[in-house]
């Protein structure tokens, strides 16, 4: 697997397997808004895919120069690939990049996917705040933070 900057085409193409998973398909995403942010996100040179034999495996998209570190806007994996590392290399490599000239590193999950709030724990992440409305009407997200290590 390697991790590459993706071009905007490509990643505008992820939107559609990502708005059929959850939680996106729960909050509503559509698949050609989210296209269009993907876009607009990887021309700032801001969404990293996993690639195996030219498949994307998962993607992340971030956000630099935020509170003193980077958010992880969004981190996506296919199906097909979960519980395979993809996840955590993504976040890894977002890590790496961040803590060598940053402090911390953000993320949000829903707080309705406990899985995602495993994974990040995993990760080292800590609980720092609980958003209500943020992302959707009635829907909270929390933020997780790191620290460099």
């Amino acid at each position: 697997m390697r991790m590459r900057l993706l071009e905007p085409a490509v990643a505008r193409r992820q939107a559609e397997w990502i708005v059929a998973m959850e939680p996106w398909r729960s909050m509503e995403f559509r698949a050609t808004p989210l296209g269009r942010w993907l876009v607009r996100r990887a021309r700032a040179h801001c969404v990293l895919g996993a690639v195996h034999k030219r498949a994307i495996l998962g993607m992340v998209v971030f956000q630099p120069d935020f509170l003193l570190g980077t958010f992880i806007a969004l981190l996506a994996v296919r199906p097909q690939a979960a519980g395979q590392g993809v996840g955590r290399a993504l976040v890894e490599r977002v890590a790496r990049a961040t803590f060598a000239h940053r402090r911390w590193l953000y993320v949000s999950s829903d707080s309705k996917n406990l899985a995602a709030g495993r994974f990040y724990k995993k990760l080292g992440f800590v609980r720092v705040a609980r958003l209500p409305d943020l992302v959707c009407e009635n829907r909270a997200e929390i933020l997780w933070r790191k620290r460099r290590p």
